[in-house]
């Protein structure tokens, strides 16, 4: 693993274990064993790092969603392996999740790319819900207009989910993937066949 690759899997855990605002590049080189100048070589702020995290995350997410379109869900089960995929890459970068709003807020390109990220998994979701549909998992006479509603509803769960976790039940491990799948699966109830 190169220099920048091990800058971010070390940013990755100290975010994660000691939040956003305790955590220095100094933190981030002194864990490595580094100098911060050669932290700094790679990034030069801690924006950059940030940024960098959560373009990983979106990898991950794309990769996912590729995954879905490529395996036409057709059970609920299918669809609960979806879930739980999303889950873990939510507990991988949870940091994100937990400090989302002030992020997004505080690095505008982080912002921007989440609001393209909607689009782009408005149009991603919508076939994944009409081949559900065709599938007979979902009722048929589900219009566009609700259908972005759900998609909606999905983001808002997922996206922060863990915020409200940690802010109330701070479930961990199986117990709170079992809360999120049974949350996320709620959504979907009022659509089932």
């Amino acid at each position: 693993m190169n220099t920048k690759d091990r800058i971010l899997q070390a940013a990755l855990a100290l975010y994660n274990q000691e939040g956003i605002r305790s955590v220095t590049t100094r933190h981030i080189a002194t864990a490595m064993g580094i100098s911060p100048g050669n932290l700094h070589y790679h990034f030069k702020h801690t924006e950059d790092i940030i940024q960098a995290l959560f373009g990983q995350l979106t990898a991950s997410y794309d990769q996912i969603v590729q995954d879905i379109a490529q395996h036409s869900i057709q059970t609920i089960e299918e669809l609960h392996q979806y879930i739980d995929s999303s889950f873990h890459l939510i507990e991988t970068y949870r940091f994100i999740f937990i400090n989302f709003v002030e992020l997004a807020s505080w690095i505008p390109s982080i912002r921007e790319a989440y609001q393209q990220l909607i689009s782009k998994r408005e149009k991603e979701f919508s076939h994944l819900f009409n081949n559900l549909a065709h599938n007979g998992v979902f009722r048929t006479d589900i219009s566009s207009t609700l259908q972005n509603r759900l998609v909606r509803q999905l983001f808002l769960i997922s996206d922060f989910w863990i915020s409200a976790n940690e802010l109330t039940d701070q479930l961990r491990g199986e117990e709170a993937l079992a809360v999120y799948r049974e949350d996320v699966l709620s959504i979907f109830v009022p659509y089932l066949n």
